[in-house]
C-alpha cells in the first residue's frame, strides 16, 4: 500500500510538472490506485472509523458513520467505476499544486490524532479527496453531512455551504480551505 501512494503522488508531481490540468488524466491516476484498494481494506477502514467516532455521541455517531462510509470508504467503488469522459474539461491547477503539497505532506506526517489511521485509510483519504475535489467539484462533506447542532452541508441555488468551514480554513492539515462550499451563516 505505500508504494501505491509514492507512486501517486510521483504521478501528480508529473502533473505539476507538465502543468497539466486536464481531469481525464487524473481521473486515470486515480483509478488505477483505486483499483488496489481491496474490500479487504474498505473493510478494515470502516471499523477504523467506528473506532475514531467512540467519543462523538448518539445519533450524531450514527449520522457521522453512514455519511463517511457512504462518501468516503465507498466511494472508493465510484472512482474504479467512473467511466465518463472528462477530455476537455480542466480544473483549477494553481488550487490543484496547493493541495497535493499539503496533501502529501500530511500524508507522510503522522500525529497524535492520527494513531490509528492505517496506510489504508490515508490512501483512500488522499484519493476520494482529489476525485471529490478536482474531478467532482463538490465539498468535502457531501450535501446533508450534519454536524453539532443539527447544521447541515447545505446546496442552494448553486452553492454549497457549510457550517464548520471557517472553524477549519485555517489549519494546514485540513482540505476544508480548498473545498468549493462557502461558510453556513446560522
Amino acid at each position: 500500500m505505500f508504494f501505491l501512494v509514492i507512486y501517486m503522488f510521483a504521478e501528480l508531481d508529473d502533473m505539476i510538472k507538465g502543468q497539466d490540468d486536464f481531469k481525464q488524466d487524473l481521473v486515470e491516476i486515480l483509478k488505477d490506485k483505486s483499483k488496489t484498494i481491496s474490500v479487504f481494506d474498505q473493510m478494515n477502514c470502516t471499523n477504523e472509523l467506528w473506532e475514531g467516532l467512540k467519543f462523538v455521541q448518539g445519533k450524531h455517531k450514527k449520522d457521522f458513520f453512514e455519511t463517511y462510509c457512504k462518501y468516503f470508504i465507498l466511494r472508493i467503488n465510484d472512482i474504479k467505476d467512473d467511466k465518463n469522459d472528462y477530455d476537455s474539461e480542466t480544473f483549477d491547477f494553481d488550487e490543484f499544486v496547493k493541495f497535493v503539497v499539503m496533501l502529501e505532506n500530511n500524508y507522510y506526517e503522522i500525529g497524535d490524532m492520527d494513531v490509528m489511521r492505517s496506510e489504508a485509510f490515508r490512501s483512500i483519504y488522499a484519493i476520494i479527496s482529489l476525485y471529490t475535489t478536482f474531478v467532482l467539484e463538490e465539498p468535502i462533506h457531501p450535501v446533508g453531512t450534519k454536524f453539532p447542532g443539527e447544521l447541515e452541508v447545505e446546496y442552494d441555488d448553486g452553492v454549497y455551504y457549510c457550517p464548520v468551514k471557517e472553524n477549519n480554513v485555517d489549519n494546514p492539515k485540513a482540505i476544508c480551505q480548498f473545498c468549493i462550499a462557502e461558510q453556513l451563516e446560522y
